[in-house]
């Protein structure tokens, strides 16, 4: 028999772990009885964006774009049925993985919205980590993603029918991205922060993620840039670092997701943003960082149960 047949396909082995959900339950860590207190950090207000277009989609949705000093933000915002004389629901902003992931995003955005949430999300500002992106370039990107979250969150606030509370979820880069969303918009109501971790610099020499091993490859190949020299000029620009921005969320606003087996975020940068957090509430599931897929239902239930927890008087 070829070696190659032995192999279970990859259905299977989708199967077969999910069948395993089963049987390893995942592992809950409650959030600290005496959270620390949050360092306090004020930062300047962003503007309300102006509307170059916004069109209603079915089923309650609408996309738009929005503008401001040079930047458009291209947004979604799905919303659930209710008479139009009912308050507007609490929302949800999702905020994007690293390499896109639309399928991903619309499939959590409709299952959130199944548990009591608008939900709004925007285009990546760009793709991180390509050529020919160095370190101050990745920086610049990276602002520009928390400016584009942080001008439609505006930009909602001010709506006729703004959402009473707001709420944050973000996977791997969506996650790091997060949680400096959440240091410098103090009136979000809670984040779940997923699959994400700290020491960006040091995760991006590390990673399995084989978008980032190319632009690895790339550095070294066109810069004749070694592993310390990168680290050192990635630690040197990127000043949107997790850890930077981590003691200025409230620990009690955050749930925090992690994955025991992960090689894309290694275990030791996530337990770097958690400890940076506070040690929020912990949800730690035993799969990889893409296995995780698997568990997405018991990952948003626990999302959600969180927002909602954090969204009573």
């Amino acid at each position: 028999m070829p070696l190659a047949a032995a192999a279970p396909a990859p259905r299977a082995a989708v199967a077969l772990l999910a069948a395993c959900l089963g049987v390893v339950s995942c592992t809950v860590q409650p959030q600290p009885h005496h959270p620390r207190p949050p360092l306090l950090r004020s930062y300047a207000p962003v503007a309300v964006p102006e509307v170059l277009e916004r069109r209603a989609q079915p089923g309650g949705s609408e996309v738009g774009v929005l503008h401001h000093d040079g930047e458009r933000v291209r947004y979604e915002v799905r919303r659930r049925p209710r008479a139009d004389d009912a308050p507007a629901p609490p929302l949800v902003l999702l905020v994007p993985i690293l390499g896109g992931g639309r399928k991903l995003m619309e499939l959590v955005a409709e299952r959130v919205r199944a548990r009591g949430f608008d939900v709004a999300f925007c285009e990546r500002a760009g793709s991180p980590l390509s050529p020919p992106q160095r370190g101050r370039e990745l920086e610049e990107l990276f602002r520009r993603t928390v400016l584009h979250q942080r001008l439609l969150l505006n930009w909602l606030r001010q709506l006729d029918d703004p959402p009473p509370r707001v709420h944050v979820l973000g996977m791997s880069l969506g996650g790091m991205i997060t949680t400096v969303l959440a240091a410098h918009e103090p009136d979000i109501d809670s984040v779940a922060v997923c699959l994400a971790g700290a020491d960006l610099a040091g995760l991006i020499l590390v990673t399995t993620e084989r978008r980032v091993q190319r632009w690895r490859d790339w550095r070294e190949q066109t810069d004749g840039v070694g592993r310390d020299a990168l680290l050192w000029e990635l630690r040197h620009h990127l000043d949107h670092e997790p850890a930077r921005f981590a003691a200025q969320v409230p620990t009690e606003k955050v749930l925090f997701v992690s994955a025991a087996f992960d090689s894309v975020v290694p275990r030791r940068n996530q337990d770097l943003l958690w400890e940076g957090l506070g040690r929020p509430r912990r949800l730690d599931l035993p799969l990889g960082h893409y296995t995780a897929a698997v568990a997405v239902d018991r990952v948003i239930t626990a999302a959600t149960d969180h927002f909602h927890a954090c969204g009573r008087p």
